[in-house]
């Protein structure tokens, strides 16, 4: 390398960027240096240093959102072996708009069709857009938020309440999968109304339709009314209905 270069190279270091570093350092060496234009030996350059870093942030964001198989992909979320999508409402959602227009996403579906597989692969896919974004099975979410409630500290559970109320894309598996007193819907209507409120979008599974919440979600009849809020506020987005077929 030449005296002339140096610089550079010390600014590359100083700039904490190691992979521009070294890619410079081989276009430099590069025989055919004289026949790149000024913009295509930028973009050689820079376009290593930028595909780790969104690699990295990408990996990231796939920790923060505590989802454990990020192995779906959202390019099977479509029609065949043995599922039926709704595939223009799916292709609407992969386009993320909900995301920016604030709006929720319903996946709906008998067991075993695929609905956390869909979840999961859309929760992949918001980490790789830079979402911020976590997955929480439903049992889980009501059960630790109970608990708190349970203890007493109110400030401690107020403050995870706000927590979940506050991530830009919470996605919630197996919603409604069992039923609760009416302390789990005191707690999950105070979550859906703050993220209402805050407008985040939320993403759920669940095996019932909305009409039949009301029979699935709770046997405490005096909660009726947090029911319907619940409804209300989950079901304003898209609707994903997946069914079985015949094809495989």
């Amino acid at each position: 390398m030449s005296n002339s270069c140096q610089d550079i190279e010390q600014m590359l270091d100083t700039l904490n960027l190691p992979v521009c570093l070294k890619t410079f350092n081989e276009l430099m060496g590069d025989p055919q240096l004289g026949a790149y234009s000024p913009v295509q030996f930028l973009r050689e350059l820079l376009e290593p240093q930028y595909r780790e870093c969104i690699n990295k942030t990408f990996e990231s964001n796939l920790r923060h959102s505590k989802l454990l198989d990020t192995s779906p992909d959202i390019k099977n979320l479509k029609t065949g072996n043995g599922r039926v999508y709704n595939e223009t409402t799916v292709d609407q959602i992969l386009t993320f708009r909900f995301a920016e227009d604030r709006l929720n996403v319903g996946v709906y579906g008998v067991t075993g069709v695929g609905k956390s597989y869909f979840l999961a692969a859309l929760c992949v896919e918001a980490c790789r857009r830079n979402y911020g974004c976590q997955y929480v099975d439903y049992d889980c979410l009501l059960d630790e938020l109970i608990a708190l409630k349970r203890s007493g500290d109110i400030k401690k559970y107020n403050k995870k309440v706000k927590y979940y109320a506050k991530i830009q894309l919470l996605f919630i598996d197996d919603f409604g999968i069992n039923r609760y007193p009416e302390e789990g819907m005191d707690v999950l209507y105070q979550l859906t109304k703050m993220r209402a409120d805050l407008k985040k979008s939320t993403l759920f599974s669940c095996q019932y339709a909305p009409a039949e919440w009301k029979l699935h979600l709770s046997d405490t009849p005096d909660c009726y009314g947090k029911l319907d809020g619940i409804r209300r506020r989950l079901t304003t987005g898209y609707t994903v209905l997946i069914e079985k077929s015949d094809d495989q």
